[in-house]
């Protein structure tokens, strides 16, 4: 008889307990935020971290135009190459430049109706790609497939820049090359002249006898 009667007090303290239990919301607020935390903060990490690939996008364009036009507003830059390479790379701040890469080149309108490097010059870091003097180049193309340069011995300056972006997550994130490029027409002169061994080019830009023989 005792057994029965400890028995069944046993279950009614075990009911009471389920019953106190199911009436007892404390800490479930915590147990919610502990499951919805983590999403939540991948959430704003990833949003932070799309801002930041976005922003080092458009600063990545604002530099190759920046490069274009400097260059394009000069008619003899010798020696100057450094000095616009360094002023359009703040255009990437508070973004590091180790990892930036920009080729800057005068395009002519040869003879043979093609596109010729007069002359290109590399970032002090590196450059996209390294053109030499007389070099084929595809040239840009209008809204109806047409070349730009369509008269002879006109030329465009090219901007081109690389940069590998590496997330301030890189642990996590992979890094991501970004890159755009940029042409302009020069302003002051048909061909900005570079004398120099390692850019090429001469003082008749695209007016040299190298593009006028070409036919």
């Amino acid at each position: 008889m005792f057994f029965k009667n400890s028995h069944k007090t046993a279950i009614r303290a075990y009911t009471r307990l389920v019953a106190r239990l199911k009436r007892d919301n404390k800490g479930v607020a915590a147990v919610e935020f502990a499951l919805i935390a983590p999403i939540m903060v991948t959430l704003y990490m990833g949003s932070v971290e799309l801002h930041h690939a976005l922003s080092a996008d458009r600063r990545v364009t604002d530099l190759a135009g920046a490069t274009a036009d400097l260059v394009a507003q000069s008619s003899d830059i010798s020696g100057q190459m450094d000095n616009i390479f360094d002023a359009a790379s703040t255009y990437l701040k508070p973004y590091g430049v180790d990892n930036l890469s920009i080729t800057v080149s005068s395009i002519c309108h040869a003879g043979d109706d093609t596109g010729r490097i007069d002359w290109s010059s590399n970032y002090v870091n590196g450059g996209v790609k390294n053109y030499s003097h007389m070099d084929v180049v595809p040239l840009p193309l209008d809204a109806d497939d047409k070349p730009v340069l369509t008269i002879k011995g006109t030329s465009l300056i090219l901007a081109e820049v690389t940069y590998q972006y590496t997330s301030p997550l890189g642990k996590y994130v992979n890094s991501m090359t970004l890159s755009d490029h940029y042409y302009l027409r020069p302003r002051l002169k048909e061909t900005p002249s570079v004398l120099n061994t390692s850019a090429g080019g001469s003082i008749n830009g695209c007016a040299n006898s190298d593009f006028s023989d070409l036919s």
